[in-house]
Formats: C-alpha cells, sequence, structure tokens
C-alpha cells in the first residue's frame, strides 16, 4: 500500500471529526500503520480504547501537526467542505451511504449548500423533493434516487 493510501483514511477521519468516532479514528490510525506511516501520536491512537473521546480528539490533533505534509488537508472552510463533500458523494455511489443520507449531510450539514449558485445546492432542494415524495407518495421514486445518483456522479467527474 502507498504511503498516501494509506493516509487516505486518516484525512477522511480529521476533515468529518464525527462525535464518538473514536472506532473510526482508531481504525483509520492502524490503516496508516499497516501502509508504513509512521508518528508517535499514530501509535497511541492506534491502541486507544473506544469510550476514550476526548483522548481522541487531542490525539487526532497530535497526528494532524506531526503529519501536516504528507496529509495535505485542504486549508480554508470552503475546501475542506468541497472534500467532505467529495467523501460523501463517493459514498453515495458505492452505496455507502443512503440517499437521503448523503443529501441531509450535503444539503444541511455544509454551508456551500446554502448558496443557490452553488453546485451543491441541487442536494438542499432534493431533500425538499425527496420529503414531499414521502409525505404524499409513501417513498422516494426510483426515479428522484437516479437523479441524485446522476448529480453526484458530475460532481465527482469535475476535477476537484
Amino acid at each position: 500500500m502507498e504511503r498516501d493510501e494509506a493516509l487516505e483514511p486518516l484525512r477522511r477521519v480529521l476533515l468529518e471529526r464525527a462525535p464518538g468516532g473514536v472506532a473510526e479514528a482508531v481504525e483509520a490510525a492502524r490503516a496508516a500503520l499497516a501502509g508504513g506511516v509512521d508518528c508517535p501520536g499514530l501509535w497511541e491512537l492506534g491502541v486507544l480504547p473506544e469510550g476514550d473521546v476526548l483522548e481522541a480528539r487531542r490525539l487526532l490533533d497530535v497526528i494532524a501537526q506531526e503529519l501536516a505534509p504528507a496529509l495535505r488537508l485542504p486549508a480554508g472552510r470552503k475546501a475542506r467542505e468541497w472534500a467532505l463533500a467529495r467523501y460523501w458523494l463517493r459514498d453515495l455511489l458505492d452505496g455507502r451511504l443512503d440517499p437521503a443520507e448523503a443529501a441531509a449531510r450535503i444539503g444541511f450539514g455544509l454551508r456551500l449548500a446554502d448558496d443557490p449558485g452553488s453546485p451543491l445546492w441541487p442536494f438542499y432542494l432534493w431533500l425538499h423533493r425527496a420529503e414531499d415524495q414521502r409525505e404524499h407518495c409513501g417513498g422516494v421514486s426510483a426515479e428522484l434516487v437516479a437523479e441524485l445518483h446522476e448529480l453526484a456522479a458530475r460532481l465527482l467527474a469535475e476535477p476537484g
């Protein structure tokens, strides 16, 4: 495994900073170590018990500093949000994320989607259309889900 590839799960954990995501952080640290990445913070995080959220957050901050040049985390809110959106779009297309959850993370969770001129705005609109269908038709249509997948594929095809 290439070093950059080994760091990818760690990049994602650092960007998402999910509350209580200790298991994901530990797994990302172990993947980085297995891929040949080495720093003291990774070793500490790799053996951390799942319930130690505060220590996990502290170690993630330490690791972000120790591996800053190799991690190449996006700078600035917009760049971070685009990176998160790309992760969630890939998860959607790979079937790891439910369409409504993907649209909610992007449409409600990212400030970029609040702008009607943003390429992410359609995710916000999709959520409202999906809610209408759930309310009036008993569920989201396959056509609407396909539309979301097409939108995701189109955005991922654009240079990052």
